[in-house]
């Protein structure tokens, strides 16, 4: 469940679905089975389609109508000098700019998978934005892939390379430069994979959950600018960074630092994070931060309850900068597995269905 404009997009099992985010009513729905990733971006939403069975494909539908306006498979040149196997079911793709970029692999999750999918390597596609026409092809070789981005004229994939003799394999990120007809690759770097972002394409500062820690670090230059440890265990996922506050959650609570100097403005214990979608659709975004809130769940106003089974009461919206309560409202269902916000709404998905809210001086 992802925000894009005035439009909530909504994905199940069967569609896509964009409903007007301020009525509930539907304004179109793509039907589209085995949709992993939504990626929304100006009239455009790029939809990933995976599944066990088939090769990854990328469907481009026009956000005010929902009519399909490309779609593309990977498909390895003829000429190419490279491996013939197929591709393998699992991608990952990102937007730069006028070009759609499909990264295929096969997935080491499980031994079942190593031992059925063999040797396949990573392949990466480049796609016109606009019409779907392929612009470029490259082949690594057997690995899977943690991460990609892609921006400044380079592809950056993060890769997890196969265990030698029982040894853990090494971790790098291979970057690509894009620009032309045949991309070449560039250095790697070692032990990379995990920061995909921080790549010689990169710009801006990018704020990563690391063991105990979240990390602030300058993706052009490749320098960590802070770092502090958080109490009540491990950040769970990608920090959110706003209005020069970034917000942090773990098991225990939500924490806001000062994006500059990593300064701990406030911590809450009370309140966890409300699962918000980063648009991958598993539903395990980073902590969800719109129009000056900070949304999180949690129980009834004056009650105690510790995170987990019996914790959930509804939904609390949150200050962003300060260490104070906006809002709260009690929620139908078990417990939200989605949640979207913007322009002053906040939608939330529970029990199968979507619930949206106002708050107070927004009514």
């Amino acid at each position: 469940m992802l925000r894009h404009g005035s439009a909530l997009l909504v994905t199940d099992a069967a569609a896509v679905t964009a409903l007007d985010a301020a009525t509930g009513a539907v304004r179109w729905r793509h039907p589209a089975r085995g949709v992993t990733a939504v990626r929304p971006l100006g009239n455009q939403v790029h939809l990933l389609l995976s599944g066990l069975l088939f090769a990854p494909e990328l469907l481009t539908l026009d956000a005010r109508r929902g009519h399909l306006r490309w779609s593309a498979l990977p498909d390895r040149p003829a000429n190419a000098q490279t491996s013939p196997a197929p591709d393998g079911q699992s991608a990952f793709f990102t937007v730069d700019g006028g070009t759609t970029v499909l990264v295929s692999y096969a997935s080491d999750a499980s031994l079942w998978a190593k031992r059925s999918l063999g040797d396949r390597p990573w392949r990466a596609y480049g796609f016109d934005s606009r019409t779907g026409r392929t612009l470029w092809f490259h082949e690594g070789t057997r690995a899977a892939v943690t991460g990609i981005d892609a921006a400044g004229g380079r592809l950056a994939v993060g890769l997890r390379l196969p265990t030698r003799n029982g040894a853990p394999g090494e971790e790098p990120l291979f970057v690509l430069r894009t620009t032309g007809a045949t991309p070449r690759p560039e250095p790697e770097i070692p032990g990379g994979a995990p920061y995909p972002h921080a790549h010689p394409g990169a710009s801006g500062i990018r704020y990563y959950a690391r063991d105990s820690r979240v990390v602030a670090i300058d993706l052009a230059a490749r320098r960590t600018l802070w770092r502090r440890t958080l109490e009540g265990g491990s950040p769970t996922v990608t920090p959110t960074a706003t209005d020069g506050v970034v917000h942090a959650a773990t098991a225990d609570g939500v924490t806001a630092l000062d994006a500059r100097s990593g300064r701990v403005r406030w911590s809450r214990t009370d309140v966890w994070r409300l699962t918000s979608d980063d648009g991958g659709g598993i539903g395990d975004g980073p902590p969800l931060v719109a129009d000056g809130a900070v949304y999180a769940t949690g129980p009834e106003p004056g009650h105690e309850a510790k995170s987990g089974e019996g914790a959930f009461w509804g939904v609390h919206a949150l200050d962003a900068l300060r260490e104070r309560r906006l809002w709260s409202v009690p929620v139908e269902g078990d417990g939200p597995s989605l949640a979207a916000a913007g322009g002053g709404l906040l939608h939330v998905c529970a029990g199968g269905t979507v619930q949206t809210f106002t708050g107070p001086e927004s009514a």
